[in-house]
């Protein structure tokens, strides 16, 4: 029920001016209507118990009905993902699924529900929860740990039949009942994809911090984005006024007039420094001295290749094709990906393309591969690991690369490797997938370059290795700071010990482009370091030659570098190589920013 003004009964109970505390992910100004939405449609509602709800005697046939329908609504859920893993993969991963269904399936459980409803006059879901409830205690209990291990199937499947009993649906994100901004628990890559971008003026979420892969989908799809606020679902109800400010990181709650007029004066004087400096896209990216810094574009979505000439990219530095998969309902077949491939070559015709291989993993996940659910997913089987031990899933994307290499120039970028060995064994498949192009007669190209991505602390130290075995560094910085760290890049709770700017970072960064020099081949840096505004003169000193960013960020990465000069930003960074903490090396790169870039200085902080 709505009151007359369009807002939810609760928030017209509680208007006060609520302003909540989160970390900027993306940034912006958005005033609008909030609307609450639930997890991703792939995850089954979490089992737990309901609430005993008695019934007519009269109910209890209709109830018991309802109840195995859901179990057919379950194991044919189940059935249809068995099916995609045993079409892809292997009869061995789709097997895990047998199990599952043998609890669907369970004559005994079948029977208890049946009973219980009769007996007790309750609820289908609310009798099915207390015997599956009996059920977990009775398995937990034991001491055989591999019994104990099965509890995790079977409340998998109790949440997928309790949730078709209670009927759990999520409000649909690519239809979203007009201009609304999202609020949830967490949204995952796979969910920011799916965004109705006509619709979804901004999002807020409890979970997540500024390097999470949707706080970087949002920066490149321009929508303002708070993450990591503690509580947030508590605070805010369908229907209530919001205003995201993604340049402070802060979300404010049924606003209050004057707050209201603040906010729109913010929003246009933003939007229009932006605009001024994105007329100068089509500039040189040459310091005042002469130093060329190539800038390149990240790009997720094929659709959004328009973006590299409106915001004056120099090609495609970083095409993630992970989200080919993530943005599907199928897997990308190896004639889908090479149609992809080629017409990004052709439309950027001599400009590279950088194709980075699979990098599903971490907070990447996709229900097309559910093994890639673990305990530990950023220290699990993510990225090259993933496609190194499923080749189904990496063989089809290197014919695909390979074909579409006559269309244009075409790079190919491994991401994730942590030893010599891994390169040594993608080199071997390659070899065998050209052979096999060969021997069909298709076309490609031979002397296609091939690139590591370092983003790991190994690799890193490692740099020297692999710089006699590619043809060029792709530095993740992403990536590289979470494991040198030991930080969880993509929780809030410990955002603040993720430190970019931390000088054992520069130095690392260092020691890749050293190694490089000495080997006679280029690295570019790919991770949200490269669209800081304040980094990039540290970049530029250390010897990095390209950037790639978001499309977005890239003409203030512009204005950065053609108001400095190389030789200053030489001497910057070597002073920073010097600093002991993140707070020193903030305060000469600030003071340097200030000095070339104020304007962009001001829009720096505010992000």
């Amino acid at each position: 029920m709505k009151t007359e003004n369009g807002l939810s009964p609760e928030s017209a109970e509680s208007n006060q001016e609520t302003v909540l505390q989160g970390i900027s992910a993306a940034s912006g100004i958005e005033i609008g209507i909030a609307l609450v939405v639930g997890n991703s449609p792939d995850t089954p509602l979490a089992f737990r118990e309901v609430l005993p709800v008695t019934i007519q005697e009269s109910e209890i046939s209709s109830e018991q009905k309802r109840f195995l329908a859901a179990l057919d609504s379950t194991r044919q859920e189940i059935m249809d993902l068995r099916k995609k893993v045993d079409d892809f993969l292997n009869e061995n991963d789709a097997g895990i699924f047998d199990a599952h269904l043998l609890i669907v399936d369970d004559k005994i459980l079948r029977k208890d529900v049946l009973n219980g409803i009769q007996n007790w006059k309750n609820t289908a879901e609310s009798v099915f929860t207390k015997v599956m409830q009996q059920y977990i205690s009775a398995i937990t209990s034991v001491e055989d740990p591999y019994l104990k291990e099965r509890a995790a199937d079977v409340k998998d499947v109790a949440g997928r039949i309790l949730g078709h009993l209670m009927g759990w649906k999520r409000t649909l994100l690519d239809h979203l009942p007009g201009q609304r901004i999202v609020v949830a628990r967490e949204l995952t890559p796979s969910d920011t994809v799916m965004l109705d971008r006509e619709n979804v003026q901004a999002f807020a979420t409890e979970t997540g911090a500024r390097t999470s892969h949707s706080a970087i989908l949002a920066r490149s799809m321009r929508i303002p984005a708070v993450v990591g606020i503690a509580g947030l679902l508590s605070k805010v109800h369908n229907g209530d006024m919001m205003i995201i400010d993604g340049y402070q990181g802060i979300v404010i709650l049924n606003p209050a007039p004057q707050t209201l007029e603040e906010y729109a004066s913010k929003e246009a004087e933003n939007e229009k420094l932006f605009n001024d400096i994105l007329a100068e896209a089509g500039y040189r990216s040459e310091t005042l001295d002469g130093y060329r810094m190539e800038l390149s574009a990240n790009l997720d979505d094929p659709e959004n290749i328009g973006d590299l000439d409106t915001y004056g990219a120099f090609g495609i530095g970083l095409f993630r094709t992970e989200y080919l998969f993530l943005n599907s309902d199928h897997i990308p077949t190896e004639e889908e990906q090479y149609k992809v491939y080629a017409s990004l070559a052709e439309k950027c015709g001599a400009s590279p393309v950088v194709i980075r291989t699979l990098d599903l993993g971490g907070d990447k996940l996709s229900s097309l591969i559910p093994f890639t659910q673990e305990p530990n997913p950023f220290l699990g089987l993510r990225s090259v690991r993933l496609c190194l031990a499923y080749p189904e899933l990496l063989i089809p994307q290197l014919r695909a690369i390979l074909r579409a290499s006559v269309h244009g120039n075409i790079f190919m970028l491994f991401p994730m490797l942590t030893c010599v060995d891994e390169l040594d064994e993608l080199y071997r498949i390659l070899a065998d997938v050209k052979n096999d192009l060969r021997k069909e007669k298709i076309r490609f190209s031979d002397d296609m370059k091939i690139g590591v991505m370092l983003e790991t602390p190994a690799a890193a130290l490692s740099a020297e290795l692999f710089a006699g075995k590619c043809d060029f560094f792709s530095i993740g910085t992403n990536d590289l700071v979470q494991y040198t760290m030991a930080v969880d890049r993509g929780n809030e709770r410990v955002a603040s010990l993720y430190r970019p700017f931390h000088p054992v970072i520069l130095r690392l960064i260092r020691n890749i482009v050293k190694a490089a020099e000495n080997a006679g081949i280029w690295v570019s840096v790919c991770g949200e370091m490269a669209s800081d505004p304040l980094y990039i003169p540290l970049l530029a000193g250390l010897g990095i030659r390209e950037l790639s960013m978001s499309p977005v960020a890239l003409a203030p990465a512009k204005r950065v570098i053609r108001n400095m000069n190389f030789i200053d930003a030489v001497q910057v960074a070597e002073r920073t190589l010097h600093c002991t903490t993140q707070e020193e090396v903030l305060q000469i790169a600030g003071a340097f920013l200030e000095q070339i870039a104020p304007d962009v200085s001001d829009l720096n902080i505010k992000q």
